[in-house]
């Protein structure tokens, strides 16, 4: 236990401090003060560092009266409070209890009766401790099912309930988010789960102030870090450790998933709904990675899914062999076999159901699947242009220009961060 003894009598103090440190080895008084102002600007400076305070009631310039009652209000966790009180002076022990101090002990102190009073504060403060610990198991548990609806709910997010819900789970508008998403199948989901353990054992070791959650879902591994920036002296270092970090799954042949950091809670499941559209597009980039989610609005605009409906169902097949063999070297004449139709009949149904011509269509698909790859990948331009379906760069950067007004490089280094 660590204590603290206020007191305006020196000599008071001393002998109190003289006999706490006889009667108990494993109790430390970490300080001693003349009056209460000193004594709770201490306990602001290390607050939750000190379990009980030993304060006299009469001093001046703040009172223990006062000291008591601004512990209580301006503490998120005050210590215990015993008094110390003369026979003439129970109208103020009184207040104090109603304040909130625990116990009062009278002067002259017996040895005996300070025992006892300390060792009935030993038993109060085990009692804190496991309410603290299941309401803060409670938390998390909270927490945890707050971040779950959060990210995979298909219900609309109610901003004010939930907003009053993060209040109660500790989560205030000063809170910073990030994700990281790992992508793991069940054969490697024991190793993945030994790798998520050493990386946010790193993280917490970089800085005991960051708070995480993690959740198994369709295959991925999210991890949600949360830290509060009035706790954090640098929070672009705090990113780039969380960031760093991850090098652990790069090593061990595992993509992972870093998505920007925001102080707007909502934006996580946005992002999650990016990640899940990003990992579609894996199936043309075999190397492992990190890909580096930041721009929000950009990958929603990108990434999203083709709005119009098609109603002939020829069109429709057609569509789906160009969306499945864009990236080979396909032609009219192969999409036209394909469904069972001549060339110009073809050609003549495709512009009036879709609003577009086939090689139109085609380009412009294109063209779409290489900017979420620009955005997604590192991959070369020239990677980029084989990968949907062009046989040369130029031919690509051309084609790119041509549809989006810029070069594929100039997109890549302007629109996102990689």
């Amino acid at each position: 236990m660590r204590i603290i003894v206020v007191d305006d009598d020196k000599i008071i103090r001393m002998g109190l401090i003289k006999i706490l440190n006889k009667l108990f080895e494993n109790h430390e008084v970490v300080d001693d003060f003349q009056n209460g102002a000193l004594a709770l600007d201490y306990l602001k400076e290390n607050e939750g560092q000190v379990d009980l305070v030993i304060t006299d009631i009469k001093m001046p310039v703040m009172t223990g009266i006062e000291l008591v009652k601004s512990s209580i209000n301006e503490l998120k966790s005050p210590p215990i409070f015993l008094v110390l009180s003369g026979y003439d002076e129970f109208t103020y022990v009184r207040d104090t209890m109603k304040y909130g101090a625990f116990n009062y002990l009278l002067k002259p102190i017996k040895k005996d009766e300070l025992k006892r009073v300390i060792e009935e504060v030993e038993i109060k403060l085990q009692e804190l401790k496991k309410k603290d610990k299941i309401m803060n198991k409670s938390i998390e548990l909270i927490k945890k099912d707050f971040f779950k609806h959060l990210l995979f709910s298909n219900s609309e997010i109610n901003l004010k309930t939930d907003k009053s819900l993060l209040e109660n789970i500790q989560l205030d508008e000063n809170y910073y988010y990030k994700m990281v998403v790992l992508p793991i199948n069940k054969e490697d989901k024991q190793l993945g789960t030994k790798l998520l353990g050493e990386y946010v054992k790193e993280i917490t070791k970089f800085n005991d102030k960051i708070e995480y959650l993690h959740f198994y879902f369709n295959d991925n591994v999210y991890i949600v870090f949360c830290f509060n920036m009035n706790e954090i002296d640098d929070i672009d270092l705090v990113i780039k450790e969380i960031d760093d970090a991850t090098d652990i799954f790069i090593k061990n042949n595992m993509s992972v998933f870093i998505l920007k950091c925001t102080e707007k809670v909502w934006e996580l499941r946005e992002y999650s709904k990016i990640v899940k559209k990003v990992k579609e597009n894996m199936m043309y980039e075999k190397k492992i990675k990190k890909y580096f989610i930041e721009d929000l609005n950009e990958l929603s605009e990108i990434l999203d899914d083709d709005k119009n409906v098609y109603s002939a169902t020829s069109i429709k097949l057609a569509i789906q062999f160009i969306t499945n063999n864009f990236n080979k070297n396909i032609t009219l004449k192969d999409v036209a076999d394909e469904v069972f139709l001549s060339q110009n009949y073809l050609s003549e149904l495709f512009k009036k159901e879709t609003g577009e011509g086939f090689y139109e269509f085609l380009s412009n698909y294109r063209i779409k699947r290489a900017k979420e790859m620009l955005i997604t990948t590192n991959l070369k331009i020239y990677e980029v242009a084989e990968s949907v379906g062009y046989n040369d760069s130029i031919t690509f950067g051309r084609a790119f220009k041509k549809i989006t007004g810029t070069t594929p490089n100039s997109f890549r280094n302007n629109k996102v961060k990689l």
